[in-house]
């Protein structure tokens, strides 16, 4: 993927502390009740910075006053942090890589800097920047600081990963169109309240997402296309959003349109079958090339159009995580509002026939979005030349051990796609195939 930042949140991510933040805001709590604040006025201080501005709204006090015995308890929790295992090694390997880094949290500057220099981390960051460096308006989760951030390092909000331990991380992530990777497993650091935010990725430690980063450098995405000059420009552009032009795979096959030239205008790697030789052959190809790349990811996405970038995202995820080797989007499992009764129909008898030969029922067996494992394609024998091959890499996944998963996604039909793809014809096609070849 074309990843060319990554931001990381400071306490619950990176570093931890013994002492959880909800002893700092019952010692908060005390310190302004001594000043003489009644407690009902104080309130639950959740989140306290924010806690603090309305405070000193409602008593008329200097925020300065209050905001500084916060800083205080925060510098003062530092002096007994510790680095999270494998923090290092993931900051060496990001920058050895060339990918800029920064630091974005909600933390005070003087807390802030007590960790790095105590750890010896400020040298990896190209910014830092805490809750003193942005107006409480643009704090995270708002996306402002990460904004600023970005706009400082001149890198994209698609070509960016935000890290972090809370939703408040991964809210302005996914606001900007930024990838997000939340670490689940840390609980020293994390804040002492908790709000409902899906990420890109999820990774218990930073061991994980060091190898979670491994897999995503990897990636390669495969676009079978046969005469789809009127859609391969719109799904190429759409892909570059996230991945590089040498991580997109065109298979031309055999297109006697300007699907070709308009691909390569693009500057992706276009592979070219001098004669049609159908979606097996295609994906076939495709899986070579990848394999030759040492790909660790391999994302198949129709040249149609009829895939969602985010859903492509969504079925990377089991995958990236190594939580699954290979993931199908199931348009089943998903929004199937736009899917004709037709499609469904035919789809439930090739699933079927598919489950026969698996011994594993896939409920979307010819869905044309799929991500795999490098050892995983690496595993497949694909011998069918046409749609049958849906199927048949499924029975190889299968056979090989393979573990399978589905995840859902949005049926999107236009008037080109409806023409495009099996047809009830197309379907028994299939099945007769695929049962005259196993049974050989």
């Amino acid at each position: 993927m074309d990843i060319r930042a990554v931001l990381f949140d400071l306490d619950g991510t990176l570093v931890g502390a013994e002492k959880p933040f909800s002893e700092i805001k019952s010692e908060l709590r005390e310190r302004l009740i001594s000043l003489g604040i009644p407690g009902e006025l104080i309130g639950d201080l959740t989140p306290m910075y924010e806690g603090l501005i309305e405070l000193s709204k409602k008593t008329g006090g200097a925020f300065e006053e209050l905001y500084s015995i916060l800083i205080e308890l925060e510098a003062e929790r530092m002096n007994e942090s510790f680095v999270f295992e494998g923090a290092r090694e993931l900051l060496d390997f990001l920058g050895d890589r060339g990918i800029k880094l920064a630091l974005m949290t909600r933390s005070s500057r003087k807390a802030t800097m007590k960790a790095l220099e105590l750890h010896g981390l400020k040298n990896y960051f190209d910014i830092i920047s805490t809750r003193d460096d942005v107006p409480p308006e643009e704090l995270k989760p708002n996306p402002g600081q990460l904004g600023r951030i970005l706009d400082e390092l001149n890198v994209p909000p698609e070509k960016a990963v935000v890290v972090g331990d809370h939703g408040y991380d991964i809210i302005p992530a996914r606001e900007l169109g930024a990838l997000s990777v939340l670490v689940t497993g840390h609980d020293a650091g994390r804040m002492s309240f908790q709000v409902e935010a899906e990420p890109n990725f999820e990774v218990e430690n930073l061991l994980h997402l060091k190898e979670l980063f491994e897999r995503l450098f990897s990636s390669y995405v495969v676009v079978p296309a046969y005469n789809e000059e009127k859609t391969i420009g719109a799904v190429i552009e759409d892909l570059l959003r996230y991945f590089r032009r040498d991580e997109i795979i065109v298979v031309n096959d055999g297109s006697r349109d300007r699907t070709e030239e308009i691909a390569r205008s693009y500057g992706v790697h276009v592979l070219t079958h001098l004669v049609n030789r159908g979606l097996g052959g295609a994906l076939g190809t495709g899986f070579a090339y990848a394999v030759r790349r040492n790909a660790k990811l391999v994302l198949t996405f129709d040249a149609d159009g009829q895939h969602l970038l985010s859903d492509a995202l969504r079925v990377m995820k089991p995958v990236a995580e190594g939580r699954a080797d290979f993931a199908v989007g199931s348009r089943l499992k998903g929004d199937t509002s736009e899917m004709p009764f037709v499609k469904k129909f035919g789809n439930f008898i090739l699933d079927a026939v598919t489950a026969v030969f698996a011994r594993k029922y896939v409920s979307d067996s010819q869905s044309g979005l799929r991500c795999l494992s490098g050892d995983c394609v690496r595993k497949i024998r694909i011998t069918c030349d046409r749609y049958a091959v849906s199927s048949e890499i499924i029975i190889e996944a299968s056979k090989n051990g393979c573990r399978i998963v589905e995840v859902p996604i949005k049926a999107v039909y236009t008037e080109y796609s409806m023409r495009k793809g099996t047809n009830v014809l197309e379907g028994v096609k299939i099945a007769l195939n695929l049962l005259f070849d196993k049974l050989r």
